[in-house]
């Protein structure tokens, strides 16, 4: 597939696998020239599963396929269709300066002379970075079983695409003062696995096998159907369509405008040194309900998302440079268990005024290695017994947590309540099994016309049991529609309405 490397000054290079139908090249000739469907899906399948290598799986499928290889080319022209939207995707990136460069596991013959067969002679300005054939010992291409493969490296994908991508983000890493490139990459396959963590965008074609591992490893990812789509994101990047996108409530049929966290509103989000001479990037007041795209955000060294509607902490790219996140006045209640991985250098972390309500909800924190600013005030979870004494021990790079020094007594007192990590107290444990469970509301923000949330994800509220039989008690006993859609305005907005039959809660 391809995926272009997009700079703010419309340079781009493209790196890439492969058009859409140059995926099923290899897939075609071994269902109906080689060893067949069922034996490949297997290998699909233990490469996924780490039990073969993508190399050896893809020399046991072309070995298995001995029918001459000038004819091999002229079936795969007869019988591979190619994504009507492709086309125009490659059309549109020449008119706009787009290079493309194909990353491929395939083969470099017969990926030329697809591109020439179905986007046509200009396709021979595309490079294409791939394994190449050669002749058999003692044979020709040209003969029976006459051909095999020549892989482009040594390492176990045959074609390692990471490799190809890495020298354009060195490049730039030694170039501070030019401007960088975005890396947007589609894949579809077990082939594109070594590549899906080097990109700033991941493309992953929906139902196929990089999904799997994407959400597997928890990657961020996009899914996408065609190329249509991928050009629609390719144009919004490069600043063609606007920020914003329309949905309608099915709930109560009203129409609502969400700020969507795109590649433009990112581009056009002020970026400076901020007093302590960090390059901060100003995300604050847009109504944002997901975390996306922030591949586009370069290197930062602070993000300020203050004011928003973020639910969850999660899908960052790599990165390296970021370490302070400011999350005041959203709606947090869920951090993703491998956030560390993505932010390993996270030194300040701010979530005053958010949804956190329970202690083991903070565990992803504990990841952190260099973590030692935290604020959690105005958060339920404040109210918990221990609370400051948990975060202690649980987090113990911590030196100043809700803008208090940590004391040595508060690390002696924190260890005498809960052990050691090794061997945790019997309250330690109790308290690590208790998370909060989530309560999908409908309407609690405006879906996408399609019926997605933007970004993909649901839009949630964490609620209590007591907090949701009272909800549930407040709408049973409504008594107008004013009323219901008062209760659903307080309801979007992140608060609890009081009464209900039980104790009032503050709103």
């Amino acid at each position: 597939m391809i995926g272009p490397l997009i700079s703010a000054e419309h340079q781009t290079v493209d790196q890439s696998k492969a058009a859409a139908a140059l995926a099923k090249g290899n897939d075609w000739l071994t269902d109906n020239l080689g060893f067949g469907e069922k034996l490949r899906r297997q290998g699909n399948v233990d490469t996924l599963n780490d039990k073969i290598t993508f190399r050896d799986s893809f020399w046991e499928m072309m070995e298995s396929v001995k029918t001459p290889f000038p004819d091999c080319i002229r079936l795969l022209c007869e019988n591979i269709s190619l994504d009507p939207y492709f086309k125009d995707f490659y059309q549109w990136s020449r008119m706009n300066k787009v290079p493309v460069i194909v990353l491929s596991s395939g083969m470099t013959p017969i990926i030329r002379s697809l591109l020439v067969h179905l986007v046509g002679p200009e396709a021979n300005d595309i490079e294409i970075v791939s394994n190449e054939v050669e002749d058999k010992p003692g044979k020709t291409k040209d003969q029976e079983d006459g051909w095999q493969l020549k892989f482009h490296d040594d390492t176990g994908f045959g074609h390692d695409k990471s490799l190809t991508i890495r020298p354009y983000a060195k490049h730039f890493a030694a170039r501070p003062n030019e401007p960088r490139p975005t890396m947007l990459y589609a894949g579809d396959g077990v082939s594109d696995l070594s590549a899906a963590r080097e990109t700033d965008l991941l493309f992953a074609k929906k139902g196929r096998d990089l999904v799997t591992y994407c959400e597997r490893e928890e990657i961020p990812f996009t899914v996408f159907e065609d190329w249509q789509s991928i050009l629609a994101t390719t144009k919004d990047i490069l600043g063609i369509i606007g920020p914003f996108s329309y949905g309608v409530s099915l709930s109560r049929c009203y129409v609502t405008a969400a700020m969507r966290l795109t590649a433009e509103l990112i581009q056009n989000s002020l970026s400076y040194l901020n007093p302590i001479k960090e390059r901060e990037l100003d995300l604050r007041g847009h109504k944002i309900p997901t975390i996306e795209n922030l591949g586009v955000a370069k290197d930062q060294d602070a993000i300020d998302f203050t004011d928003n509607d973020i639910t969850t902490i999660s899908n960052f790219p790599l990165s390296p440079r970021l370490h302070t996140l400011l999350l005041a006045r959203n709606r947090v209640n869920t951090i993703q268990a491998t956030l560390a991985n993505s932010i390993p250098n996270l030194t300040t972390l701010v979530l005053t005024s958010n949804n956190v309500a329970e202690l083991a909800d903070l565990d992803p924190l504990r990841s952190f290695p260099r973590l030692t600013h935290l604020s959690l005030l105005e958060n339920p979870v404040t109210r918990k017994e221990h609370y400051r004494f948990w975060i202690i021990w649980r987090c113990p790079t911590i030196r100043f947590l809700d803008y208090q020094k940590v004391k040595d007594f508060e690390r002696s007192k924190a260890g005498e309540l809960f052990g050691t990590m090794k061997e945790p107290s019997a309250l330690a444990s109790k308290i690590m099994g208790i998370k909060s469970r989530t309560f999908d509301l409908p309407g609690a923000s405006a879906p996408a016309p399609n019926g997605v949330q933007p970004g993909g994800k649901d839009y949630r509220v964490k609620l209590t049991d007591k907090e949701k039989k009272r909800l549930e008690n407040l709408i049973r006993n409504a008594k107008s529609l004013q009323e219901i859609t008062r209760l659903e305005k307080k309801i979007n907005e992140g608060r609890i309405p009081s009464g209900g039959g039980d104790d009032d809660m503050e709103e």
